[in-house]
């Protein structure tokens, strides 16, 4: 006997868990994937059998005699988070047996969302059919198939299933999308959380490109799965053509690894390995790999590897270490691990940061990577040992601060030193009158040395061996005057004159002979370090004497945004001093004239231009310009740097700087980016130089993107020979399917 129907009544159906069988494990968008991100995911919530199903429907019948429940007309179903959308709902209690019917839609918890025109379900709801299924995933993915079938809960096999995150033309549904991955069949492991494609190719608007017998990819509700990843393959005039095959290993919760073989025409094959680990207070990793090369040495194989790691002691203290060394340098470069890298650091440290304070203990090693640097030449800097303290204000409103450092530098060929200093500062800010802002500077800076083969690089002395120690006091006090005027309409206007006067004893070339110089080897005077009480970059080398320091700065702030900031300044000793490399702008009693300046008339474009001129004639000594224009749609940015001098060829030789020293630095660089195209980002730079009247290099790139898809093409032309490349021409493509990864290739 049938019961009556009813009109949008709710219904509670036992324990048969209705919404528990209809739970389709539903596939996933992405590969698999090395994010330490996802190293702890959330749990899912579990379907109770017992829990009972809650409906809606416009009727519902039952039959006593067949024991069928018959729910019609919007029949909606939901249980544990799961909902189950249906025209008709079909529910034979006897056999433990459901059938849903037209328009079936079931939503996962997830937020994932499936479609089918009719779903069978028995064997105590763990089995089920499904006819005509679309799967709504996260980013926009979505898969479709003839139809998918469920063993045990556990295992569902979709029958010629079809994946994309592309978006469907608007004017013609029926087209292919931009790309999709359509396979034979697929297996959705829901136990082992995998997804498994069998016969898949990847599709061009329709068109097959790429075929695989077999891939894998992780369930959606794990962020990371064991299985391979997304091959790369390409052409390289060093290694010829290549493939490699990356896999990623998911060891636990808290380890990875990513294990890439390579097999090449003219080299290999490689094997790189990547190792990560993440622990309670802190992290490692580890990237390991060899192979044949070129280059390869003796044995047969070249090799690299990279590693750091980071660990938290307590609240105070932390120690890491990095260790990066390479059989050769041709081979980071034949395979784009470090590409035109002059040398690779490894150390170990320990630090603590407090209150106010900080303090390291280090040591350090280089490897060389440039054919004109000589390994045995190199420094090994063990231990280094370095503090600093930042003190509150005291009642006067001053502040105390202290540096200290210890440092043991050794090298197989050249000076070997050590040092033992402490720098210790006082400043104290005031007020005068009329406005004028004071301050007045006390530093003394205590060192001591001893040092064996002087008379090697990178000092050239004549002495062989020295020990020493000198204190240098160093006072200074400065004025600075802001004039503010309002300019009405015209924004603001400020003009400040400064002075400064620093007093301390004067040191020659005398310091150079006994006293190594490890920290200040590099030296540019610029507005940068005009005031500067120790113009030196560090403290082997100090010039000292009285100066007084002078400038005029001003700015002018306009409504809108729009500003004008500028300086010129210039030094005067009253010891000239013969420490200074040549040409520096420091070897006379009058310093050279530096400047500084910076114009933005409008949001969209802005200029600084700084310079060093000479004090007789104004002759420029050095400019460095850089410009920028536009916004995100368009911009426009160039730069020129020009200086009499090549600092980089100073300490190479005992005696005075050799000729190349004296040869200009003269270059322009330029570069161009627009997405006023829509889908479109086009760039472009080059940089030119002007002494030799050749190009250092150029380069173009160009990306399509929309919703699914992203094509990147970049073109690279080096013109300057480096570590036996004689110029290099590089064609990169990179294709990047959206969920799915990237596929490259490369012409080098």
């Amino acid at each position: 006997m049938k019961g009556a129907r009813c009109r949008r009544h709710s219904h509670i159906v036992g324990s048969g868990a209705l919404l528990a069988a209809l739970g389709l494990g539903l596939v996933s968008a992405p590969v698999a994937r090395a994010q330490m991100a996802g190293l702890v995911s959330g749990p899912q919530r579990p379907i109770s059998k017992s829990a009972p199903v809650t409906f809606l429907a416009d009727g519902v019948s039952y039959d006593r005699q067949t024991g069928i429940i018959t729910a019609t007309g919007d029949v909606e179903a939901w249980q544990n988070g799961h909902v189950l959308y249906a025209d008709k709902v079909v529910i034979d209690r006897n056999n433990n047996t459901a059938t849903a019917i037209g328009h079936v839609v079931m939503m996962e918890p997830s937020g994932e969302v499936a479609f089918a025109r009719r779903a069978y379900l028995s064997q105590g709801m763990k089995n089920a059919v499904m006819h005509d299924v679309a799967t709504i995933l996260a980013e926009n993915g979505r898969i479709v198939a003839n139809g998918a079938r469920r063993y045990g809960g556990v295992l569902n096999e979709l029958s010629k299933p079809v994946y994309s995150t592309c978006d469907l033309c608007k004017r013609n549904p029926n087209a292919a999308p931009l790309w999709q991955i359509k396979a034979r069949s697929a297996i959705d492991d829901l136990q082992h959380k995998v997804i498994e494609y069998h016969d898949a190719e990847l599709q061009i608007y329709g068109f097959p490109v790429f075929w695989l017998p077999y891939i894998s990819q992780p369930d959606p509700s794990v962020k990371r799965q064991s299985g391979m990843l997304i091959p790369s393959f390409g052409s390289s005039t060093h290694i010829g053509e290549f493939f490699a095959i990356p896999y990623f290993w998911d060891i636990s919760k808290s380890q990875d690894a990513t294990i890439v073989p390579i097999i090449a025409t003219k080299a290999g094959p490689v094997l790189d390995v990547k190792y990560r680990q993440a622990l309670n207070d802190g992290k490692l990793t580890v990237n390991i790999s060899a192979g044949k090369d070129r280059y390869a040495q003796n044995t047969g194989l070249s090799d690299s590897i990279f590693s750091n790691g980071v660990f938290d002691l307590n609240d105070t203290w932390r120690a890491g270490f990095s260790y990066n060394h390479t059989s050769s340098v041709q081979y980071l470069n034949d395979f784009r691990y470090l590409p035109n890298a002059a040398f690779l650091a490894s150390n170990a440290y320990i630090e603590g940061f407090g209150e106010g304070s900080y303090a390291k203990i280090s040591a350090d090693t280089y490897q060389g990577l440039v054919a004109t640097i000589t390994q045995s030449e190199l420094p090994i800097v063990a231990p280094y040992a370095h503090y600093d303290y930042f003190g509150a204000p005291d009642e006067f409103g001053g502040r105390f601060s202290m540096e200290a450092s210890a440092y043991n530098v050794l090298r197989q060929v050249g000076t070997q030193s050590r040092r033992v200093a402490v720098v210790g500062n006082y400043d104290l800010p005031g007020t005068g009158p009329d406005g004028i802002l004071l301050d007045a500077r006390v530093r003394l800076v205590a060192a001591g040395y001893t040092a064996s083969k002087l008379n090697e690089q990178p000092n050239y002395s004549n002495v062989g061996s020295a020990q020493t120690a000198r204190a240098i006091p160093i006072g200074a006090i400065s004025a600075r005057w802001p004039l503010e005027r309002s300019a009405g309409d015209w924004g603001e206007q400020i003009i400040e004159p400064r002075v400064q006067l620093e007093v301390a004893p004067s040191y020659g070339l005398g310091q150079t002979q006994v006293i190594p110089n490890e920290d200040s080897l590099d030296f540019q005077f610029t507005d940068a370090n005009l005031f500067s009480l120790q113009r030196f970059g560090g403290l082997d080398r100090f010039a000292g004497g009285s100066r007084v320091d002078y400038a005029l700065q001003g700015a002018w702030y306009l409504p809108g945004g729009a500003y004008v900031t500028g300086l010129v300044g210039q030094s005067y000793s009253f010891h000239k001093s013969l420490l200074y490399p040549p040409d520096s702008g420091l070897n006379d009693n009058v310093s050279d004239i530096v400047g500084r300046a910076t114009v933005a008339p409008v949001s969209w474009f802005s200029v600084t231009y700084r310079t060093r001129l000479s004090h007789q004639d104004l002759g420029a000594r050095m400019i460095d310009t850089y410009a920028t224009f536009g916004n995100k749609t368009l911009s426009v940015n160039g730069g020129y740097l020009y200086t009499t001098t090549n600092p980089y060829y100073l300490f190479t030789q005992p005696g005075p700087p050799p000729a190349a020293y004296y040869i200009p630095r003269h270059e322009f660089t330029f570069g161009a980016s627009t997405t006023l195209i829509p889908h479109w980002t086009l760039s472009g730079s080059t940089q030119r130089n002007i002494q030799t009247g050749q190009f250092d290099n150029a380069a173009l790139a160009a990306t399509w993107q929309n919703e699914c898809t992203a094509v990147n093409v970049t073109f690279y032309r080096s013109f300057t020979s480096f570590n036996y490349d004689h110029g290099t021409t590089t064609l990169l493509i990179n294709i990047t399917l959206k969920t799915l990864g990237n596929f490259g290739f490369s012409a080098l």
